[in-house]
């Protein structure tokens, strides 16, 4: 099973990824924020991984079914 990461764009959209691009350089070198596709404004956002502890469980669900295009670049 793929694992898939919660993200919150720039306008405050739950969604997730399956990849998170660049994750593994961490936030001291490149920022917190990866420019990802939001599904639900349609447009290429900075996105970040929010405090999943501060989440309810509805949110999480959304978040879940609501998928990332593919990261192509």
């Amino acid at each position: 099973m793929e694992q898939r990461t919660v993200v919150r764009c720039a306008e405050g959209h739950l969604f997730s990824t399956s990849t998170f691009p660049m994750q593994n350089l961490g936030p001291g070198r490149l920022g917190p924020g990866r420019l990802i596709r939001c599904p639900q404004c349609g447009r290429l956002r900075s996105s970040v991984p929010p405090d999943v502890g501060a989440l309810s469980g509805s949110q999480l669900a959304r978040a879940m079914r609501l998928e990332a295009p593919e990261f192509l670049a």
